[in-house]
């Protein structure tokens, strides 16, 4: 029996290598939050539990993505990436907005107490690890071109910035300024919430069919113009489906041509856009006749 070897920069096998890093990372700082009397810890615990929720969000969004396209999609499901990537959003915000509520209300209630070592161990080993599955899950997400593994990503990314606040939270506390533990987690809250409101604009562009950034255009015009029989780019048309791209062309060729060689160099825009780009999933071609100062 052959040994199947694991792509590690495969997006599901990265979402699951988070999963299971954050389910043990998190049951370690509820248990130094609690044990060690750190609000600001039990806040960061809570955010890595939602690290938990939007990684299995994530995980399914992908995998519906990758069935291919049926009668009721002719152009598959790549979208479940990014509806998957916008529930991730909400759970972000959602967090962060609890963390905060319940920081404000320990520092009204003047709810102050001196947390215990382990409680910065705890923060010291989050911000190490959280920091270390953002770097690799961006790298992932960026090479996939898939918003819901950039989405998880930047969880990680506000789970070890709120780990920051929670450690400098704590520290205090134990030299006696015992209010700034509520106070990291309120800062905790911020970030949160600061991440989770970028994530959500990005993602509801996605669906929106905003415009794909200039460097991808560019690169699109110039492989269409380089191909040969192709006189001018009439027009471009780019939706977004998940991580993928469909290219709706409208190119001119010499009217004199026939139309077999109009179909001919239309074909080979498609295969070069698609055999270049590797985020592109379909192009449809129109062709025009070109006519001087048309």
């Amino acid at each position: 029996m052959k040994n199947r070897k694991i792509d590690l920069f495969q997006p599901k096998t990265c979402i699951r290598i988070g999963l299971f890093v954050n389910i043990i990372l998190t049951i370690f700082k509820f248990f130094a939050g609690i044990v060690g009397l750190s609000k600001a810890m039990v806040a960061d615990a809570l955010h890595s539990l939602s690290d938990i929720l939007t990684s299995v969000v994530a995980y399914v969004g992908i995998c519906i993505a990758e069935r291919p396209a049926d009668k009721d999609h002719p152009y598959g499901h790549g979208n479940a990436e990014t509806i998957a990537a916008v529930l991730v959003s909400v759970m972000i915000l959602g967090i962060g907005t609890y963390v905060g509520i319940t920081a404000i209300s320990d520092i009204i209630q003047r709810q102050f107490r001196t947390p215990l070592n382990i409680a910065l161990l705890a923060a010291i080993v989050s911000i190490i690890v959280k920091e270390a599955l953002y770097r690799y899950t961006i790298k992932v997400g960026k090479m996939s071109n898939n918003p819901a593994v950039v989405a998880d990503a930047w969880h990680h990314r506000s789970d070890a910035y709120s780990s920051v606040a929670a450690l400098i939270g704590i520290a205090g506390a134990k030299i006696s300024f015992l209010y700034l533990d509520p106070i990291a987690a309120l800062v905790v809250s911020a970030l949160i919430i600061k991440i989770a409101t970028r994530l959500i604009r990005s993602n509801i562009g996605i669906m929106m069919d905003e415009r794909p950034q200039a460097a991808f255009i560019d690169d699109l015009k110039l492989v269409v113009q380089e191909t040969e029989g192709v006189r001018k780019l009439d027009s471009i048309k780019i939706h977004r489906r998940g991580s993928t791209f469909t290219v709706d062309l409208k190119i001119a060729v010499e009217a004199t041509i026939s139309v077999e060689e109009g179909h001919k160099i239309a074909t080979r825009v498609r295969n070069n856009l698609l055999n270049k780009i590797k985020t592109i999933r379909d192009v449809m071609v129109h062709v025009n006749p070109y006519t001087l100062g048309g």
